[in-house]
């Protein structure tokens, strides 16, 4: 749900995302954006109050955001024969001039052609739709692997370009994951999908959801423990 705030003459939109938790999570995104995480059935009223109340620290907050994605991108440059991880194993970009966007990994290298091989954003854009797909094929294969032995079926499995999580589950059942999560080793990617399906048990991460995990992973806690600590390596 989109929602619009003005904080003195300034005009705010955000996105509300009402679920069942205790307390309400701001968070600043690149370009301006801004997320708002509330209790199901909280006042709307009330959180826009605490938007326009934090107006001045969610602007710095997305500055500071924007900052970073700079200093990130001229860090991990895309330009052609610079490195990307893929499963886990760095590939490096070969980039060519076509009148459409193509793109495939073979050979140790993501093969990518399309008309402005030059301009960052475009290469960045067909490299996230080329890995996107491979995402999508892969967690597809793995859902396909697990889901019979976690006992559950889920709905809907859509790759989203998620800022803070990997996977995410709805209340209807539907999954969702990060297409970063393609460029993790394997097991990584696994244990998102164990962990998104025994959430269709237990709504929730009690210690009857980790045994589940651990039913399906017993040494998911090493998988778990590389994505935190390597989260920021995944970068586009």
């Amino acid at each position: 749900m989109n929602r619009i705030v003005i904080a003195g003459n300034r005009r705010l939109e955000y996105t509300l995302i009402q679920t069942v938790r205790a307390s309400v999570l701001f968070q600043a995104l690149p370009e301006g954006a801004i997320r708002v995480y509330a209790p199901r059935g909280m006042r709307l009223r009330d959180i826009d109050r605490m938007v326009r109340e934090r107006a001045d620290q969610l602007l710095q907050m997305g500055k500071a955001v924007d900052r970073k994605l700079s200093e990130d991108r001229r860090n991990h440059p895309v330009s052609d024969g610079s490195t990307i991880m893929i499963e886990g194993v760095p590939h490096v970009i070969r980039l060519s001039r076509a009148g459409r966007v193509r793109g495939e990994v073979r050979d140790g290298a993501l093969c990518l052609s399309l008309p402005k091989p030059e301009d960052d954003p475009s290469v960045r854009a067909a490299i996230r739709a080329v890995l996107s797909a491979r995402a999508l094929e892969r967690i597809r294969e793995r859902l396909d692997h697990y889901a019979p032995k976690v006992g559950r079926t889920p709905g809907r499995v859509a790759i989203r370009e998620q800022k803070t999580r990997w996977g995410s589950c709805s209340g209807k059942g539907n999954l969702n994951f990060n297409w970063k999560l393609i460029m993790a080793p394997p097991p990584v990617l696994d244990y998102v999908v164990i962990h998104e399906l025994c959430h269709l048990w237990e709504f929730n991460h009690s210690p009857k959801f980790w045994s589940l995990v651990e039913q399906q992973m017993p040494e998911y806690k090493v998988w778990k423990k590389w994505l935190k600590a390597h989260a920021e390596d995944l970068y586009l």
